[in-house]
């Protein structure tokens, strides 16, 4: 498959790239015929999700990035799996950053692709901006990746705008309806729910592991995302995605970034988010990052983190953490820590 990548967005490949190790790859995330087939494909440094049914309209949540090189990779990737771009009669924008929303125009000039996207994000899709100054960098990696981040992109008007109401997806072609929440990553946060499947765009993200010198997905945990521009809001959205999956027996959760996750992973995180909170401000330091409880109960836990360390001479490393709490007279204190 082509990977064309062009000079101005180098430098900020080449970094986003190190960070998710993620290489061109479509993954089937559900091969039952009978139900509907959900095609997971990665490149570059963003995701997107083909959907299809039991007729031949296709659904696309989320465009990816706003270059060339991803648009060839896009829609090669659509016609290897067998199907028609002109198939796709929705894409759906799940909020309006330029990962997201890059390509909306495109399929829109190119292949008639109707684009819903939502009325509170109207202003960045209208302007082709992200607009990352209004969000607030919520982990390391927000600072490290925000110079890189703020993508622009060829502005469009969604042809269906998403207000307060939820959208019924019957006329694309599937059993689902697109759920607008009170967003807390941008002001627009979409969630699509098809069958026992909800999309979250960036909500949250996955998690990741260690992988030929960088970073990439695991697919097995729920963090929070690098950037809101509510934090309050998305927090209190985990819990509200969680109602709305329990209530509709939902099997699989897919953030736009490294997922998908079950729901039970979303509990798990939403339980121990507090814990995870208090002990990674108790040993708080610019070098770490990706903290992550393990195992917990009342009175012990086990968390993991990432650590930047600089031995004399040489260039710095990452090396994994691993710390045991206990709780004693009502505080956490550390009482083993190994390093990996």
């Amino acid at each position: 498959m082509k990977k064309t990548i062009y000079p101005n967005h180098t430098r900020i490949f080449s970094l986003l790239l190190w960070f998710l190790s993620i290489t061109f790859s479509i993954t089937a995330q559900n091969k039952d015929n009978s139900k509907v087939q959900i095609f997971h494909i990665q490149n570059y440094f963003t995701e997107a999700y083909l959907l299809k049914g039991n007729s031949e309209k296709l659904i696309l949540i989320d465009t990816g990035v706003p270059v060339a090189g991803y648009q060839d990779s896009l829609i090669s990737a659509v016609k290897k799996l067998g199907f028609k771009p002109e198939n796709i009669t929705l894409a759906i924008i799940t909020h309006g950053h330029g990962d997201h929303a890059g390509n909306a125009r495109f399929l829109q000039q190119n292949f008639k692709t109707k684009i819903a996207g939502s009325k509170a994000d109207l202003n960045k899709f209208t302007s082709g901006k992200t607009e990352l100054s209004k969000s607030e960098d919520v982990s390391i990696w927000g600072t490290r990746l925000r110079q890189y981040s703020d993508l622009d992109y060829p502005a469009f008007t969604p042809d269906i705008i998403v207000e307060n109401a939820n959208i019924d997806l019957k006329k694309y072609g599937f059993d689902g309806k697109i759920i607008p929440i009170k967003g807390g990553h941008t002001p627009g946060d979409l969630l699509i729910l098809i069958g026992d499947n909800l999309f979250v765009g960036d909500a949250f993200v996955g998690t990741f592991k260690a992988q030929g010198g960088g970073l990439a997905p695991d697919g097995h945990h729920v963090r929070e995302h690098f950037y809101h521009e509510n934090r309050q809001l998305a927090d209190q959205n985990l819990k509200l995605i969680e109602k709305i999956a329990l209530d509709n027996k939902v099997k699989t959760i897919y953030p736009t970034h490294n997922g998908p996750v079950s729901t039970s992973e979303l509990t798990k995180y939403i339980k121990e988010e507090p814990l995870l909170r208090l002990l990674s401000q108790q040993n708080k330091s610019l070098n770490t990052e990706d903290f992550r409880i393990v195992s917990s109960d009342e009175n012990t836990a086990v968390l993991t983190y990432i650590e930047a360390i600089k031995l004399e001479g040489k260039e710095a490393k990452n090396v994994f953490i691993t710390e045991t709490y206990s709780k004693e007279k009502g505080s956490w204190k550390m009482v083993k820590k190994e390093v990996n």
